[in-house]
């Protein structure tokens, strides 16, 4: 007798687990954003391409009775984040309202009303515009300039589009440049054929 009531116990434990198994709850997978990170170039004639890692940051004043202002970055750099280039875009304005932060529709059309921006050169002549910078194989920084010397000098947003994820806002783009670069003495090397696919952040 024992042991038929320890056959039935079993059966029936087995019949309620299978019944709870049959009506659980798997929740949804959170979002993901699908960030892209690549850029590739020609500098001096040499091909060099990047895929590696990418950083966000930003640069914000941020005012409680006027127009805050921010300018945001990318890197795209080796596995050692010793050499690679970044983009700046600068720079938004808005009326901020407590969060340190653009609202996502703002920041959203500055980067749409932006898809063909001159290259920055410096806050005399406009605070707004594109900079590249490149950090070479031995450390040296090289800035974009609109010094004459190469073939051609332009950038384009060829792609632009908002995504998100728990992890924040991020601005997918890809973008075609050409430019001279200086360094801090002066001395110009030529981009051409430059091709990024990464993103901003907003944070």
């Amino acid at each position: 007798m024992n042991k038929l009531f320890t056959i039935l116990g079993a059966g029936l434990f087995l019949t309620i687990t299978s019944c709870n198994d049959q009506h659980e709850v798997i929740p949804p997978p959170l979002p993901v954003a699908e960030l892209e990170c690549s850029c590739k170039a020609t500098v001096e004639g040499v091909l060099k391409e990047y895929t590696d890692s990418c950083r966000y940051d930003n640069e914000k004043t941020i005012s409680s009775n006027g127009l805050s202002f921010a300018s945001y970055n990318t890197e795209i750099k080796n596995s050692a984040l010793t050499e690679g280039f970044e983009i700046e875009m600068k720079e938004i304005q808005w009326l901020d309202g407590g969060n340190n932060l653009p609202t996502t529709a703002e920041w959203e059309d500055y980067f749409l009303a932006n898809m063909d921006p001159e290259y920055y050169v410096d806050d005399l002549l406009s605070h707004n515009g594109v900079t590249i910078k490149y950090v070479d194989e031995f450390g040296t920084l090289w800035i974009s300039d609109t010094v004459s010397g190469c073939s051609s000098i332009d950038f384009v947003y060829t792609e632009m589009l908002l995504d998100s994820d728990l992890t924040g806002n991020y601005m997918k783009f890809k973008a075609v440049f050409n430019c001279p670069l200086r360094n801090a003495i002066g001395d110009t090397i030529c981009v051409e054929n430059g091709v990024i696919k990464t993103s901003f952040k907003r944070e």
